[in-house]
């Protein structure tokens, strides 16, 4: 974890300046000054940022370096690798580099500029050495005319200079500058801010912030400590693909303008929320001693992000209805969603929840046409751990222990403050569920982990007095006398206006009459089909049928005969008993964390 601030005058600072002159074509320019010393500085960028495992290659948008000394007189300033260069100092006590970095990758990881509004990843925009890695940075920002508002989860001084112990907070702490709206509010005594990308006519800000609070309450509750040292900081962008990327005091969450106009996109939004900010916690300040200590050129390798990730995936939902934002319904179609998620994908049956952890830098974050049989996500399998882990572990102390207290314990253990040390090691968590619930369970969650075993969500939902409906849009179908939905296991992509083959389950009869991601399928038989068409053309089909697909594939048309199967299906359903025992509701209201009321 970072290390206690240092001042300026014990050790020199890095000085950034931060301008927007070309925004309207994506650039924001970098202007940094840096302590040197001999005759030579050597800087770097940046190849990935925490938080996001993939090789990002940032100094691939620094455009036009150069180098200069205090009396402006021009360095030679030489790129030695894809992210380094060399300034020949000539003996100077400090050099200035100036360079442009282009902003135009959306998404949470990267930096994005346009004319009404920047987000700094500083991973991508920021250069560093050795030495000034660990010395203070300070930022300062130069805001058009038409934009009004800067904000970081950064301490500023009175001028508003943005100020960072070191170069690892600087990293960790966005950049968003425009005209955003800042919602504030707060839990006990700790300020928090909703920060949207703008106005939006399509989004009720008070009951946002109003909800954001709730979670935040709850969440709190959880931990039962606050670890922010300062305003911590919602960013929402109303633009962007989907998603999410925690900071120790803030977070940047992208999703649609439209996202409250829909209940069910709302409740995914406040999902999201819940996620990130549980990071807070477990991943900032509570992460694998793998990924203490940041190497920022190449890969860092753990084999625990099931835990990091997928145990944040089981408590996202878990949070979100103890605050009182979603009912029991909505929360059980939530887990059945997540366990439906998990069991059509056959890569389960390929690695584990550790395997996959490990393959992240080329499995996850680099999804492919056959990702489906070949990987599983550890977000997912791991929110399936957790459930079955949480379970376990009240059933073997009689609903005296739970997850909840292992995780808190593990906080004790390896936060910033752990009696064992900054940073868990391999095997942590299973050690702390032993000492709470006994090697049976641990034994268990091994085998959870590093096996391609299914984790035993009937059992657990049994327990609880549940069941799981696998196939309830069959059922649906059968007792309405409406067609069974069939397919051919394969899943289509629409978005050019025509049926192109995304991905083909291994095992199913479009894997076994040959289909292939990109193929396009043409036509059933000899008749046409389209996007609009498909589904009702496939419905009318019998599961065993044997039929014939025409695709295009490499411009060429192929005939393939083929099989009708069942569909694989869209959902899930987590469904009570009719009449639970006493015991089973207590079981229940106990991990829900709510009082919940049966009607007869």
């Amino acid at each position: 974890m970072p290390a206690a601030p240092v001042l300026a005058d014990e050790q020199a600072a890095v000085q950034h300046r931060l301008s927007f002159p070309e925004r309207r074509n994506q650039y924001v320019h970098v202007s940094a000054t840096f302590p040197a010393a001999g005759e030579s500085l050597e800087l770097a960028m940046p190849s990935w940022t925490p938080g996001s495992y993939l090789i990002r290659d940032f100094a691939a948008h620094v455009e036009g370096l150069r180098a200069a000394d205090s009396a402006g007189n021009a360095l030679p300033a030489l790129k030695t690798a894809k992210n380094r260069w060399r300034i020949d100092t000539g003996g100077a006590a400090e050099v200035t580099v100036d360079y442009d970095v282009w902003g135009g990758e959306l998404n949470v990881s990267e930096s994005w500029v346009e004319a009404e509004i920047a987000l700094i990843n500083g991973a991508g925009v920021f250069l560093y050495n050795q030495d000034s890695r660990d010395r203070p940075q300070r930022v300062t920002v130069t805001l058009p005319p038409d934009w009004s508002r800067v904000s970081a989860a950064l301490e500023s001084d009175a001028t508003g200079v943005f100020l960072a112990r070191d170069f690892d907070e600087l990293v960790d702490s966005p950049i968003v500058a425009g005209n955003t709206v800042h919602l504030d509010f707060w839990v006990e005594d700790q300020v928090y801010s909703l920060i949207l990308s703008g106005e939006n006519p399509f989004w009720d800000d008070k009951k946002s912030r109003d909800d954001v609070q709730k979670l935040v309450l709850a969440h709190q509750a959880f931990w039962r400590e606050n670890p922010f040292e300062r305003k911590y900081l919602f960013f929402n962008f109303f633009m962007g693909p989907y998603g999410g990327l925690e900071h120790d005091h803030s977070t940047v969450m992208m999703c649609s303008p439209w996202q409250m106009r829909s209940q069910g996109d709302y409740t995914k939004w406040l999902s999201l929320v819940s996620h990130e900010f549980f990071h807070a916690w477990n991943v900032r300040r509570l992460r694998p001693a793998a990924l203490i200590e940041y190497d920022y050129e190449r890969e860092m390798y753990s084999r625990e992000l099931w835990l990091a990730e997928g145990l944040t995936s089981y408590y996202d939902t878990l949070l979100l209805f103890r605050s009182g934002l979603i009912d029991v319904g909505d929360y059980f179609e939530l887990l059945a969603k997540e366990i439906r998620d998990y069991e059509t994908v056959p890569g389960r049956e390929v690695r584990s929840a550790e395997l996959a952890s490990f393959d992240t830098w080329v499995k996850h974050y680099q999804p492919d046409g056959n990702s489906v049989n070949s990987t599983v996500s550890y977000y997912r399998k791991g929110a399936l751990i957790g459930f079955v882990t949480d379970f376990a572990i009240r059933r073997a102390t009689r609903n005296g222990r739970s997850l909840d207290d292992v995780m808190r314990e593990m906080y004790r253990r390896y936060g910033p403050e752990g009696e064992e040390g900054v940073g868990y090691p391999p095997g942590a968590f299973e050690d702390v569920v032993e000492s709470m619930a006994g090697a049976e369970v641990r034994a268990i969650v091994e085998d959870m982990l590093r096996t391609t075993g299914d984790p035993a969500v009937d059992e657990a939902l049994e327990w609880y007095g549940l069941s799981l409906n696998r196939s309830p849009g069959r059922e649906l179908a059968e007792a309405a006398g409406a067609p069974i939905p069939t397919g051919f296991g394969v899943s289509w992509d629409t978005s050019e206006g025509h049926l192109l083959v995304e991905e083909v389950v291994r095992g199913s009869t479009g894997a076994d009459a040959g289909l292939l991601p990109g193929d396009e399928l043409v036509a059933i038989g000899d008749f046409r089909v389209t996007p609009a068409t498909y589904a009702a053309r496939v419905q009318r089909l019998e599961p065993g049928e044997s039929i014939e697909l025409l695709v295009t594939r490499h411009e060429r048309l192929l005939r393939l005969p083929a099989t009708v199967q069942h569909a694989i299906p869209e959902s899930f359903q987590v469904v009570p008993k009719p009449r639970l025992s006493k015991r089973e509701k207590q079981r229940l209201e106990a991990w829900l964390g709510r009082e919940l009321i049966f009607k007869r």
